[in-house]
């Protein structure tokens, strides 16, 4: 006798084929009429007599063209919300499926592509390619954001100073932008914030600009650095720095401890006051640096290491 079974796909179970008028089993042959996709699969073909059994195994792999489509094909997401885009396809075989946004890869391989809250950046073009050893096929999304919003813009701003110690510093930054953003003050990197010689205050305008100064009384050589307002909203930064240089001696601040990925580049800029500066010099062990061609020193005193090493 010859019996015909098919597994079940991902498992080692295994159902007798039925026979109907598409399928016809003649003594040991299955014919399979008008094969269709679902057909594809792991077969089994048992034979038994008097003395004993054997059994074969063989792949169907029934080929269709491959076809793919993006739903929904244009969305308008607003900021923060979730946004779902799900690759429908068919054909047969298909061995792999990826994404693309504006032209990049993204590092997902799921039909179903999600964004948790939507940012900025998330705006563009989707593609979902599906492949198999012959031929592929892709679909294209957009996703756009919804309601009115504009980036951040500094509309006033200050400019570089040179002053005496003693002196009293207003420094001014204006910005614009839907939601309102919010300013912050950074010194050489570090977040400042209220105390008793730094006042940082800021209103809103009946137009809806931010105004934040920062006031510094009494100020001393050690207070000289880079000063930089940062306007910030959840559509976007930018950001606004010049020098504020106070005459005497040279005063380097503490540096926080950096991280960055092996392979990556590092940029630091040493914290410096007092005026006027002649030279910076970067050390490492007693050496001064450049010491190889990825490390750049810069008069201003910037340091910039390419393909960071790990120590």
């Amino acid at each position: 006798t010859f019996r015909w079974f098919k597994f079940v796909e991902g498992s080692n179970r295994k159902q007798a084929i039925q026979l109907n008028d598409r399928i016809h089993q003649v003594a040991g042959t299955l014919i399979i009429r008008e094969a269709l996709v679902e057909d594809s699969g792991k077969y089994l073909c048992v034979v038994n007599n008097s003395v004993g059994g054997e059994s074969v195994e063989t792949v169907l792999t029934v080929t269709a063209p491959l076809k793919a489509t993006i739903n929904p094909p244009h969305q308008t997401i607003d900021f923060g919300r979730p946004a779902i885009f799900t690759c429908n396809f068919e054909g047969n075989p298909i061995k792999t499926i990826s994404w693309l946004k504006d032209g990049r890869p993204l590092d997902h391989s799921e039909a179903i592509l999600r964004i948790e809250s939507v940012r900025k950046e998330d705006k563009g073009m989707y593609q979902c390619f599906i492949r198999n050893d012959q031929e592929s096929a892709e679909a294209s999304a957009e996703l756009k954001l919804g309601g009115r919003f504009d980036p951040p813009l500094i509309r006033q701003s200050f400019g570089e100073e040179t002053l005496q110690p003693g002196s009293s510093v207003f420094l001014k930054c204006v910005a614009g932008g839907n939601p309102t953003p919010e300013i912050t003050w950074e010194l050489d990197g570090r977040r400042l914030s209220n105390n008793d010689r730094y006042q940082i205050g800021q209103y809103v305008t009946v137009n809806g600009d931010v105004v934040s100064h920062l006031n510094v009384s009494q100020i001393q050589t050690n207070d000289g650095g880079l000063y930089r307002c940062i306007a910030s909203s959840k559509v976007g930064a930018v950001e606004h720095a010049a020098k504020i240089n106070v005459y005497g001696p040279p005063h380097v601040r503490p540096m926080e401890k950096q991280a960055i990925v092996a392979g990556g580049t590092l940029i630091v800029h040493c914290p410096v006051a007092g005026y006027p500066i002649e030279s910076i010099v970067w050390e490492r062990d007693n050496r001064i640096l450049p010491i190889n061609r990825k490390q750049k020193v810069f008069p201003n005193g910037t340091l910039i290491i390419e393909n960071v090493e790990r120590a």
